[in-house]
């Protein structure tokens, strides 16, 4: 039967008489040495107590049974770590069966680390006969996924973004097309947490869908998994179709769609849908705030304002959303003159408030004027922008100091020593025009 269930309580030697392999779209082996370090001091722990005890439990194993052995789906990282060890304490080879390049690596990274740190390997009595699992194998690829998705929501092992990887890899069902998004998502590993919170935070910050749960700057990696497997694996639909939702530009016979296939608060299906939808998003993010991917004016304006961090963190975060939205809804082609223009908008919350900044009032400044609805909302780059030109700020700087004088002074310098105390907002909106002409 395609849903059986086998669950049995085994020792690690028994688990690996199984023909173990790691698929190739499954997350790499990237255990470090802390992770390692806290692993074997539990063990070791957990064998100096005195007295009869029980075997050391090592968690839980999810294996999914194909034609070719068993699939690693939730266990990799603490098997290939006993086997590590093992290698090394007794020369004894691995038994399971890897493909991921980065797996490889790590592998021998770890291997030679604590080959030169014997005296961490001689304290630890390894006796794979002693430690203890909870073997999970189901016929059903599906069910095997459902398992692993349950265990790791509430636990720290793994990040949102990982546990949606998995996720919507595995609803693709052909091999090839399936390993082909495995390793472009791998490809584009390092940004693709920041990305996903991003799209999360875009889409619960929806005027006329307001969500309740709005995670903020101290919402801890636990509940950002549970956010993120909320908004991108319950809430997609389980159709395997990449439909993607944009405006179109219609001018008597001619079509053209404003800015790329998906956009950010669309509804998202299984599998390929969001895993091109969370690339794509990425992307725009490296395009927009990866040093590498810039150059001439724009880059300038962000190393030299943007991102130097001085009691400015919680205003960049959201000019951060704002942006990654306007490049959703107008494309890349207007991005100097609005990021220009987004920054006075935003940024002036700097000048206009004499006491400190916190998220919660550029959060209520984002409400109040809805900047992120007016953008996802509009028809024109235009409307956007004459929202942005002329919307007043009452500055403050008589008597500024501290981080207020340190950000008037940085952008002051910045454009060439050209705005006033006095006239803060009006200079600013002249310098942003002189920015652009020369």
């Amino acid at each position: 039967m395609n849903n059986s269930i086998e669950v049995s309580s085994i020792s690690l030697t028994d688990l690996l008489q199984y023909n173990l392999k790691i698929p190739e779209y499954q997350r790499p082996y990237v255990w470090t040495e802390y992770n390692i370090n806290k692993l074997i001091y539990q063990i070791s722990e957990h064998n100096n107590r005195e007295g009869d005890k029980p075997n050391f439990y090592l968690g839980s194993i999810v294996l999914h049974k194909d034609v070719d052995g068993y699939n690693i789906i939730d266990g990799q990282q603490r098997i290939t770590t006993m086997q590590i060890l093992e290698k090394i304490k007794s020369n004894v080879d691995f038994n399971v069966t890897y493909n991921h390049p980065i797996t490889f690596k790590h592998i021998k990274e770890n291997f030679n680390y604590y080959n030169s740190n014997q005296e961490i390997i001689k304290m630890l009595d390894l006796n794979f006969t002693k430690l203890n699992v909870t073997l999970v194998i189901t016929n059903s690829e599906d069910m095997a996924y459902n398992f692993f998705e349950t265990l790791n929501t509430g636990g720290k092992r793994l990040g949102g973004t990982d546990i949606l990887k998995a996720h919507h890899l595995r609803s693709i069902k052909e091999n090839d097309y399936r390993n082909s998004f495995a390793k472009e998502w791998e490809s584009n590993q390092k940004n693709l947490e920041t990305v996903n919170r991003m799209l999360s935070l875009i889409r619960r910050m929806d005027y006329l869908n307001r969500h309740k749960n709005l995670p903020d700057k101290n919402t801890d990696v636990s509940s950002w998994k549970n956010i993120l497997t909320e908004d991108f694996a319950e809430k997609t639909k389980k159709e395997n179709k990449d439909i993607g939702y944009s405006f179109v530009e219609i001018e008597e016979n001619t079509h053209k769609i404003t800015a790329d296939k998906y956009a950010i608060r669309q509804p998202l299906n299984e599998g390929v849908n969001y895993i091109n939808y969370l690339l794509r998003f990425t992307d725009d993010y490296n395009f927009l705030f990866t040093a590498e991917n810039n150059n001439g004016k724009y880059a300038e304006f962000n190393s030299k304002i943007i991102n130097i961090i001085d009691g400015t963190i919680d205003l960049r975060s959201y000019y951060k959303l704002a942006l990654l939205s306007f490049v959703d809804r107008f494309g890349r082609k207007n991005v100097l003159e609005f990021s220009l223009y987004l920054f006075r908008f935003i940024y002036s919350i700097r000048l206009s408030n004499k006491s400190r900044i916190y998220e919660a009032t550029v959060r209520n400044f984002i409400d109040e004027t809805k900047v992120l609805d007016r953008i996802l909302n509009a028809f024109t780059y235009e409307e956007v922008l004459f929202y942005l030109k002329n919307h007043n700020f009452e500055i403050q700087t008589a008597g500024i100091k501290g981080v207020n004088e340190r950000f008037y002074n940085r952008v002051n310098d910045f454009f060439n020593k050209s705005i006033s105390k006095e006239k803060f907002d009006s200079d600013l909106k002249n310098a942003l025009e002189n920015y652009l002409k020369k």
